[in-house]
Parts: structure tokens; sequence; C-alpha cells
């Protein structure tokens, strides 16, 4: 790989090709430190054995480690904490013992700026694990690729802030900033969480990079999000009276297709220019339906689930209200239905974010970023 350099200053390009070389000689060890992780099933309330590998990790390239488990009723308060007791309880995990953050913390002198590198230990289910060509714990390596759940989101992330910091120290630099890398819990479920407990320990920094998986690029606007529950009632009768009940699976039917309606309208309807070309701007992505109680029974009740992405502009609260109201309308208008209508739950929310292009964050990090590439 060819690195065009261009500081002024001699020094500040010399330790900068340091520490690239020295990412590079740490390649190797990078990836296995991420094969470590792959291969410690982590899923969301199970997250205690990654919590530990991290530590040790952070241990052993010099950091000064703490670690505690988030407390659900300190954070409950504000109007960023997300309670997932309102999933179904088979679902999703509800206690957070045993699920402590990590952090490691190097202090630097004062006459730096500070930092925050943040990734979450969390995954999704592996689920249904017959349709992986590999172990989905397993972390093996293959034609140069790397399987797993969690290897992209976000072990890859996690493993790359941390072996950043350490091929630092291995080309013989210190910071002269405070350096912070958080291992968080609760980003699949109850999103935010985890991030939010530290925040209120006191870490915080002059600016953060949250590592997730966005591809080649880095990311300073972000969508905001609802995580919704619509519940459309029927009534129920049987089959051999099909037609005394209401179907409720029918009608959620008919809702998902007004739901599809509605991300397409808004993805032509809003826009925003780090959103552009996107085929679809703003997701509407249904992810669970339930209905029906008995075989031959029409369904008396239908539950849908899923997440809503508005573009980054807008407070979520006039999000949360367009959404609520267009389920309303959609229930009258396109479902038929006169009285007795949907009721919409939002069980998650965050708004969106952005930084302007010229902030001297994204300036630099964008600078440092092509200069590597080329």
């Amino acid at each position: 790989m060819l690195y065009r350099l261009h500081p002024s200053d001699s020094r500040v390009m010399q330790n900068w090709l340091r520490v690239i070389e020295t990412i590079e000689r740490n390649r190797d060890a990078t990836v296995h430190f991420l094969q470590d992780l792959v291969r410690v099933p982590s899923v969301t309330g199970k997250e205690q054995l990654c919590s530990t590998v991290c530590k040790r990790k952070l241990e052993e390239i010099g950091l000064e480690i703490d670690t505690w488990d988030v407390d659900p009723d300190q954070l409950r308060a504000h109007p960023a904490f997300n309670d997932d007791i309102k999933y179904p309880p088979a679902d999703f995990p509800i206690s957070y013992s045993n699920r402590p953050n990590v952090v490691g913390i190097w202090d630097g002198s004062s006459s730096g700026r500070s930092l925050i590198l943040n990734g979450h230990m969390d995954v999704i289910t592996p689920g249904p694990v017959s349709r992986w060509s590999h172990d989905p714990w397993g972390g093996e390596i293959v034609n140069g690729k790397l399987y797993g759940r969690g290897s992209l989101d976000m072990k890859g992330g996690m493993a790359a802030m941390i072996m950043a910091l350490q091929s630092i120290f291995d080309a013989g630099l210190k910071p002269k900033g405070r350096v912070l890398i958080e291992c968080v819990i609760g980003e699949e479920s109850a999103v935010g969480n985890g991030t939010l407990s530290s925040l209120l320990r006191g870490y915080n920094a002059d600016a953060c990079v949250v590592t997730e998986p966005m591809g080649p690029g880095m990311c300073p606007a972000m969508r905001g999000g609802l995580y919704w529950r619509i519940t459309i009632e029927g009534k129920p009768s049987h089959g051999i009276a099909k037609w005394e009940g209401i179907d409720a699976l029918y009608l959620g039917a008919m809702m998902l297709d007004a739901l599809r309606s509605l991300e397409g309208e808004l993805s032509r309807t809003e826009s925003h220019p780090l959103y552009e070309g996107y085929p679809i701007a703003v997701p509407v992505t249904p992810d669970k339906i339930r209905a029906g109680v008995w075989k031959g029974v029409v369904a008396p009740e239908c539950i849908i689930e899923g997440y809503f992405e508005p573009l980054p502009g807008r407070p979520i609260k006039h999000w949360e209200d367009a959404f609520c109201d267009y389920v309303k309308r959609a229930a009258i208008e396109r479902l038929g239905m006169k009285g007795n209508l949907p009721s919409v739950d939002i069980i998650e929310r965050y708004p969106s974010y952005e930084m302007p292009p010229e902030d001297c964050f994204v300036k630099t990090f964008k600078d440092s970023y092509f200069k590597t590439l080329h």
C-alpha cells in the first residue's frame, strides 16, 4: 500500500508513518483478536464473557479499567432511556445484572484533546443456524473473509478501535489527550442504554467515534429511529361462520402494504445531502407479525412491530406524531376500519444527529482517512 503524506511538520509525518506501518504489522494480531471476540457468543443479555475478553485486552495494552453493571433505575429519568421491559420477555431479557460495561482509560496529559472510541459487545441471534455456511461462533477465515455473528456489527469495529490504540503504543507513541475506549452493552435491544450509562458515569470527551460498520467511510449524520408496535383488533369467529368475524390477520396484511406505501412516499419527498442516492432513503421496516389463536379461528388480533428511520433535520417527536397519525389514517382509508382503530406504541425512540461538514473534527477525520487511502 502506498501512502501520500502531506503534513508540513516532518516529525508529525514520521510519527504518522510509524503508526500506519505498525497497524500493518499488527494485522494478524487484529484478526486474531477479532476471532476471539466472535467466538464468544454475546447475544443481548449475555455479554458477560465478551466483557471479560475486552477487559483483558484493554489491561494488556496498559489502560486503566472501569467496569460496572448498568443500573436502569438510574437511567430511567433520562429522555434517551429505552425501556426493554416493553418487549415480550420471551424474546428479550430485562435484567441488567452480570452484563458489565467496560471502559479503558488512557489519561494522557492535560495538553491534548479527548476522544471516545465506542463499540457495543452485544449481537443479535444467529438463527436460523441451518442457513449459515459456517459456524456463527467459529470465527473461521475462508478466502480472506472472516465468518461469524457480529464479525461486522460490531466486533469488527471493536477490534479495530482497540488495536488502533495498541498500534499507537507499539509505535512508541503516546496520545497527549485522554482516550476512552468504551465496550458497552445494550445496543441491539433497548438501544443506547449502555452508552447512556457510560455518559452518566461521567465519561465525556471533545469528540467520539462510534465504530459501527457503515462502509469504507465516515458517517457524520445519522437517521433517527422509532421502534413501534401496531396492534389491530378484529373479532374472532370459527371458520364455519367466518363472515361473523373480523380477520385481524387480513387487516394486518393490508397495514403492511400501507407501511410500504409510506416508505415509498417519504423516500421520494424527504431528502438529505448525505443520503442522496440511497434507493430507500427513509426505511419503514416491519420485522415481526403475530396473529391467530387456534386452528380454523379468525384471528382476533394482529400485532406488527418494526423500525421507522426518518432522515436528520426534524425533531423525533415530529416523526412520532406523523407516524401515529398515518397509521390511524391508513386504518380508515385503506383498511376500511370505522371504529376501534389500531393502537400505536412507541417502544424505542432516538433522535437523528448531524455534524456540519466544516466541523474541525469532521475535516481532520476526513483528511486522515483519505491520506491513508492514497
